[in-house]
């Protein structure tokens, strides 16, 4: 099966000669090609490569103008600087900066595995892209897209199943430990699944289900609930997601006293979406923008919204 990516063909193509000139497969990978499946542009890129990544990405940032910085094992964002290379070595990705703030991310083939629930991952090279893919979140995510010159170009490669999820609208994750190894993932399907109208295929459901019975939750540090709490108020409408993790009852891990309501949907962007939750929540409002640990910045953002 073959499709066609529906932005940055130009910059794909030339990304593509590059990596056989080098001597290496290349894929976009993950959100992009599960987007271009659903007929959608994608805001954000990701490469995977068969090879260390530095010298194609040196390449692109001649093209570009680009500068060239190194940063070991951090995570997490970052105050991004334009046209700007960093390198996180723990994870095997390189992250490059455009001047139009868009970010992309180059990876080797990936294998990870967990000392302990919630635990971040140990990273190594895996010996192909498939086994990467099976590493991965959710079957629908787990798609790739080869972007080495014609005839490859736009070969998909889908060893999971995920085109066949997309089409039936479900979310299904690829093994029976991974909200256990990754709790974040309940979230990143409440997300999903709200955004695409999507529902979470059975055996999930019930992985989720019991993934929240046993807290898993409750083992991640504020800062990744954080995280995935902006990523869900960043989406067009939140209220679908907030509704399954309410279901899921997974709200509590994120404030015992978090509540939601409509009028989240009618601020625009998180910091104001936030202030709309603290005042729903009353007095216990500001010691839950305090626990999440956020930048004095957006605080003081939330505070004049």
């Amino acid at each position: 099966m073959k499709i066609e990516p529906l932005n940055d063909l130009a910059f794909l193509h030339e990304t593509g000669e590059a990596a056989l000139r080098l001597g290496f497969e290349l894929y976009a990978v993950g959100g992009c090609a599960r987007d271009w499946l659903l007929g959608l542009k994608s805001a954000d890129i990701d490469f995977l490569c068969g090879a260390d990544p530095t010298a194609l990405v040196s390449e692109l940032t001649l093209k570009l103008g680009g500068s060239f910085s190194a940063a070991d094992g951090a995570i997490g964002p970052r105050p991004p600087k334009a046209d700007s290379v960093t390198n996180f070595k723990r994870f095997l990705t390189t992250r490059l900066f455009l001047a139009d703030g868009r970010r992309l991310d180059f990876a080797v083939f990936r294998k990870e595995s967990y000392s302990k629930p919630a635990a971040l991952p140990s990273v190594s090279r895996a010996a192909s892209a498939a086994e990467d893919l099976k590493r991965r979140d959710f079957a629908c995510n787990a798609l790739a897209v080869s972007l080495l010159p014609r005839p490859r170009f736009g070969e998909l490669l889908d060893p999971c199943g995920g085109s066949d999820d997309i089409k039936k609208g479900v979310l299904r994750v690829l093994h029976e430990r991974s909200f256990l190894d990754d709790p974040t993932r309940l979230y990143r399907a409440a997300r999903f699944a709200g955004r695409f109208g999507w529902k979470l295929e059975a055996k999930t459901y019930a992985l989720a289900l019991e993934a929240v019975k046993t807290a898993m939750p409750a083992l991640l540090s504020r800062e990744r609930l954080r995280n995935e709490l902006l990523k869900l108020l960043s989406e067009k409408n939140p209220l679908p997601a907030f509704e399954l993790l309410k279901e899921l009852d997974a709200l509590k891990f994120l404030h015992e006293k978090f509540v939601f309501g409509s009028e989240v949907l009618a601020a625009s962007g998180p910091a104001a979406r936030m202030s709309v939750i603290a005042a729903l929540m009353g007095g216990a409002g500001m010691d839950f923008i305090k626990s999440l640990k956020l930048t004095r910045a957006m605080v003081r953002e939330i505070r004049k919204a």
